[in-house]
């Protein structure tokens, strides 16, 4: 059993040790190699972006590290980053960790304190902090408005950081009775304070500064409580031999050319150059930058409020156009509808005198169709009636003619002979009827005259 424990022991060491054991002289031998960067969510000095994409200054620090040691040694070094949920779990990795290749980036502020239990690189950027309440906590003007104003109210701060060392002193120098919430770093207890009430807390200088020229307005700070510490750094534990390269890259020209720059993607360059010159009595010249910065933002403010007021007003005369179009629309829609239904009523009138023509037509078709059945009916029995009148009778006046000239060869008297006369012409004019009726029977088409 005792030999399993130790087997166990031996297998857990070689594989620590090839984690994160790596020395400064092993990379140099090897020219390849793996260190892990310990960090915490501190921005703008390590955060992860809606992406998930790692990001701060830190984070470019370290990469530029890494670019350093293959141009100038040619070793290829990995970086293995390594998230934790507090400041303080990073701080324990420098305080406690004996294995080398090890760093720590939570924008670990440089303090004598710390020099006992880990090492740094030498500092990138000035490091000052503030305090900030929110509104409903008065300015404090003396001792003892910390103790009219601050008992009973809640801080805000990372455990571990010298934020919270701050807060630990102000409240044991002063007697005040606050609880102290942990959080994450200044950003975030920014983001906390405009959310609460009676809450405070120290917050890094840049990062106060950053938030207002982002447009915070509803938190204030309290003058006399500007604090300056000896710079920003990148944390080792102090059996690490990585700080001979680590110091050797901070004072290189490559790193002195590219710091703004770095520093620059996540601060803005006029702040940081203005952190950097103030120091913690020159109130006024933070004051002052206040106030600019509060200018600023009132005149963005105004900006706004114009650029919102000329939206306003196109808006408003794009109602007013929408609404003309409306009742134009509306008006054409309704007289629109107006002729459809007269154009309907015509044409349902027009199909009533239609009907009422085709009607009449149909009628006189009938009509037309009787009364021509009719004539020809008619032509018919008078066709009969001329052809017995002119056929049949003329049969009898031939007859007449004939016995008529007969008699007008025997001698008579003169009586006589008188009557016969006018029976003889009497029977021509009537055999002359006949004939012209036989000519019309022959020949229908020739219309019927009178003698």
């Amino acid at each position: 059993m005792r030999y399993l424990f130790f087997a166990l022991l031996f297998s857990l060491t070689i594989s620590v040790k090839g984690q994160g054991s790596f020395t400064w002289c092993d990379a140099q031998q090897l020219k390849k190699g793996t260190i892990t960067v310990y960090w915490f969510p501190n921005k703008p000095f390590e955060y992860q972006d809606a992406s998930g994409n790692l990001k701060g200054i830190e984070v470019d620090i370290i990469y530029a590290f890494q670019q350093y040691l293959e141009k100038r040694y040619g070793i290829r070094v990995k970086v293995n980053w390594v998230r934790k949920s507090t400041f303080e779990q990073v701080l324990d990795h420098m305080k406690y960790d004996s294995l080398s290749g090890i760093f720590g980036a939570a924008g670990f502020s440089f303090t004598e304190e710390r020099k006992a239990f880990m090492k740094f690189s030498p500092p990138f950027m000035a490091d000052m902090a503030v305090l900030v309440s929110t509104k409903d906590i008065p300015i404090v003007k003396s001792q003892q408005d910390l103790a009219k104003y601050f008992c009973g109210a809640t801080a805000l701060a990372a455990k571990g950081s010298i934020l919270e060392s701050e807060l630990l002193v102000l409240r044991a120098e002063n007697d005040l009775d606050f609880k102290i919430e942990y959080t994450g770093g200044s950003d975030l207890v920014i983001d906390l304070l405009q959310k609460r009430k009676k809450s405070f807390g120290f917050l890094d200088l840049p990062v106060y500064l950053m938030r207002m020229n982002g447009g915070i307005t509803n938190l204030q700070r309290h003058t006399f409580m500007t604090k300056r510490y000896h710079g920003r750094v990148v944390g080792l534990p102090i059996t690490s031999d990585w700080d001979e390269p680590l110091h050797e890259f901070f004072t290189s020209e490559d790193f002195q050319s590219q710091i703004e720059t770095l520093i620059g993607r996540y601060i803005n360059i006029d702040l940081y150059h203005f952190v950097e010159a103030l120091s913690p009595g020159n109130e006024i010249g933070l004051l002052d930058r206040e106030k600019s910065i509060q200018n600023v933002q009132l005149s963005y403010q105004d900006l706004a409020l114009k650029k919102k007021s000329e939206q306003l007003i196109l808006l408003g005369t794009a109602v007013v156009i929408v609404m003309a179009l409306l009742v134009t629309i509306g008006y054409l829609y309704r007289e629109q509808k107006k002729s459809r239904m007269l154009l309907f009523e015509q044409k349902s009138e027009i199909e009533t005198h239609a009907a009422y023509i085709k009607s009449i037509n149909e009628n006189l078709e009938l009509i037309v169709h009787t009364r021509t059945r009719e004539l020809k009916e008619k032509n018919r029995a008078l066709e009969e009636y001329s052809f017995i009148a002119a056929h049949k009778l003329r049969a009898p006046l031939a007859r007449i003619l004939g016995l008529v000239n007969l008699i007008d060869r025997i001698t008579m008297a003169e009586e006589d002979k008188v009557l016969i006369t006018y029976l003889k012409v009497s029977s021509k004019e009537l055999d002359v009827i006949v004939r012209e009726v036989m000519k019309i029977v022959d020949e229908p088409e020739k219309p019927l005259h009178n003698e």
